[in-house]
């Protein structure tokens, strides 16, 4: 579990950075940050695994204040940086490895658990002497993905986790996350690929200009995002548009119409398909689309 109360890091200007955030962040669940370039995702998450000192504010993980324990604050915590944070000249192996043993383990230890995820990340043992610098961007991320998880982290960070990973990359890292929650971990990412995220996470939280402004739980997307209901008729005309003002906003694209039901409206997709068929239109296609976190993110822009 991660606590941050009225956690600030500012650096530059001072509109820079985080401002006065406190949140929550519990056991067993996933949570995604969502905003825009700049707008503090970074910050927050290099600040909670202690690459970023604070300004002001108190960071508790598992229970340790990371100011006063910082120490044993960061043995419980795993990072995936959006980029690569190890010397790029050394090989492989010592650098995951040496990570481990910066987080208490012994070397053998470490360089038999590094040994094993790399392999079970996709990197073999042929890539395991090779320099960071040789291997590609996937490869990189997947060497980085191992770093994360040598301490077995109660605390997962990922800071656009899918960023090099091809469709079988981004689906290993799926199940690695949902499997991590599934033994209680608290699992935070931060990520624009927005898809995944809808598909993964249990709360979404949205930061704009260094400060949460919304969050909430997926599964609540339907309460706040706007249904679509599209549809063609084969005997369209001009009065249709008048005939369906009173279920939400509709407008004409190509052949189709489209339908936005605002999440208050008490009105049913089979509402408008009888209506429509009530008054004399042959109803050739008819399709709901139920709001997306990009719709979500885009009403928020």
């Amino acid at each position: 579990m991660i606590e941050l109360e009225k956690l600030t890091k500012t650096y530059g200007r001072k509109d820079s950075g985080i401002h006065n955030i406190s949140v929550e962040l519990k056991d067993g669940k996933i949570y995604g940050l969502v905003g825009e370039n700049g707008a503090g995702k970074t910050t927050l998450i290099k600040t909670i695994t202690g690459i970023f000192r604070q300004n002001s504010g108190y960071i508790s993980i598992n229970g340790y204040d990371s100011t006063r324990e910082r120490t044993q604050a960061l043995m419980n915590v795993g990072l995936m940086p959006d980029g690569v944070i190890l010397n790029l000249d050394r090989s492989v192996l010592q650098l995951i490895s040496y990570y481990g043993q910066t987080r208490g383990m012994r070397e053998d230890e470490s360089v038999e658990k590094a040994r094993m995820l790399l392999i079970r990340f996709g990197l073999g043992e042929k890539l395991h002497n090779a320099s960071l610098r040789r291997l590609s961007l996937g490869q990189k991320r997947r060497a980085m993905l191992a770093m994360c998880m040598m301490n077995d982290p109660s605390n997962i960070l990922m800071d656009e986790p899918y960023n090099g990973f091809d469709p079988e990359g981004m689906r290993m890292m799926n199940e690695l996350i949902t499997y991590e929650r599934s033994k209680g971990k608290t699992i935070i990412i931060s990520s624009h690929i927005l898809k995944e995220l809808e598909s993964i996470v249990d709360e979404i939280i949205f930061i704009k200009n260094g400060k949460i402004t919304d969050q909430m739980e997926i599964s609540s997307l339907d309460k706040v995002g706007k249904r679509k209901i599209l549809f063609s008729v084969s005997n369209p005309d001009d009065e249709i548009l008048n005939l369906m003002e009173e279920f939400g906003g509709i407008r004409k694209i190509g052949n189709q119409y489209e339908i936005s039901l605002p999440p208050d409206k008490i009105h049913k997709p089979e509402d408008i398909n009888t209506a429509l068929v009530k008054s004399g239109y042959k109803v050739s296609s008819f399709r709901v689309e139920n709001p997306t976190l990009e719709d979500l993110y885009f009403s928020k822009k």
